[in-house]
């Protein structure tokens, strides 16, 4: 089946009558999105744009390596350790004090850059699908945490993944999060460890030093105290939610998607296309056509020919700029869904237009900082 592509850029700038099919086939893909009842959406560093992220969003490691990147900045500060920017997100990177300072001071810089920065509109949008009831599961790439900061409830903090509560599945993990390396306690990141990264450290693990403290004080012999690390997923290394996401995912497969959106990836990582394509194989294995679900890609780049009879649409552009223009077309065909609403979010409540900017915010941990970042992958 061949991918059916729109020029995003193109046919909104165009009021030719020769482009009326491609700007009909916009308009009822909008249509098409606005009464989904089931969407799973996969998104990349690409939703991430238009964020403040002060580096370029769709995240390669020659973007760090630019003039004025971050990556660039660290080597100032190590100039007798080279590491390349697939070591820098290696595991291995870990086996040796120089370079495991580097990452550290990197991901600290990184950390500490991105507290200014904000969701865009397309998170806004994958809420809003998940607050009218349309969302069955997000699955992103990004480590920004938007989707957490936003509300979204994305697992992690200890208590695993849950197939009703977890919204947001994060599978390269959250920058906002630290994680011990010896005995896996996950905790909020916090200034005092993010200092302790830009100085190239790695702060010791409060739940381990309280076990090792109350073995001593039973005159028992001490034991390891595990250092805590960003929580993010490395190359070589599995996700320590790995089984959990399995069962998610296999969960929302049972549920029967009508509508795969996929936003802001570039589709290289192996793990990922293989979620991309089950979800799409099930969206079109029904019966009748009339009643199959469709895969929608959007992202700047076009998708190669392995992706032909997977993806079955792809709108070439931005998704911030392609999400409004669904956008307008949702608040015509299901206006009910645009309507003011109370919503309870947690202990926190709050009136909100469903889709708009406006959201419910719930409560901060003490300490906590809301880190974003971009896609490490």
């Amino acid at each position: 089946m061949t991918i059916q592509h729109l020029e995003l850029d193109s046919i909104l700038a165009s009021s030719s009558s020769a482009d009326f099919s491609k700007r009909r086939k916009l308009e009822d893909l909008s249509t098409t999105i606005a009464k989904a009842k089931r969407v799973i959406v996969v998104s990349g560093a690409g939703i991430s744009c238009s964020s403040g992220i002060p580096v370029t969003p769709r995240l390669t490691f020659r973007d760090f390596r630019s003039e004025n990147g971050l990556y660039s900045l660290v080597k100032k500060r190590y100039p007798d350790t080279f590491v390349t920017g697939k070591d820098l997100f290696s595991s291995g990177l870990f086996n040796n004090p120089s370079t495991t300072s580097v990452f550290l001071t990197f991901i600290a810089e990184l950390s500490i850059a991105c507290q200014a920065a904000t969701p865009t509109r397309t998170h806004h949008f994958i809420q809003k699908l998940d607050r009218t009831g349309k969302l069955l599961r997000s699955y992103t790439q990004n480590v920004d945490g938007f989707e957490r900061r936003m509300g979204m409830e994305s697992g992690g903090r200890g208590k695993g993944l849950s197939k009703a509560k977890s919204r947001n599945v994060e599978l390269h993990g959250d920058l906002g999060r630290v994680r011990c390396c010896l005995c896996q306690t996950d905790y909020p990141s916090t200034e005092q460890y993010v200092g302790d990264y830009r100085e190239g450290l790695m702060p010791d693990c409060p739940a381990c030093e309280e076990r090792c403290d109350e073995r001593v004080k039973r005159g028992s012999r001490a034991l390891a105290v595990g250092t805590l690390r960003p929580a993010i997923v490395l190359y070589d290394e599995p996700h320590p939610l790995g089984d959990q996401i399995g069962e998610l995912q296999s969960h929302d497969l049972k549920k029967g998607p009508d509508v795969l959106l996929i936003m802001g990836t570039s589709l290289k990582v192996h793990g990922l296309k293989n979620l991309v394509k089950s979800f799409a194989k099930r969206i079109h294995e029904h019966e009748n056509p009339k009643r199959r679900g469709i895969v929608v890609f959007v992202n700047q780049t076009k998708p190669g020919k392995e992706w032909e009879g997977v993806i079955d649409v792809h709108v070439q552009g931005e998704t911030d700029k392609w999400v409004e223009r669904v956008e307008e077309v949702w608040r015509r065909v299901k206006p009910g869904d645009w309507e003011v609403q109370t919503t309870l979010d947690g202990p926190v409540r709050a009136q909100v237009e469903v889709g708009s900017k406006a959201k419910t915010t719930p409560k901060k941990g003490k300490g906590e900082l809301n880190f974003s970042a971009i896609d490490s992958r």
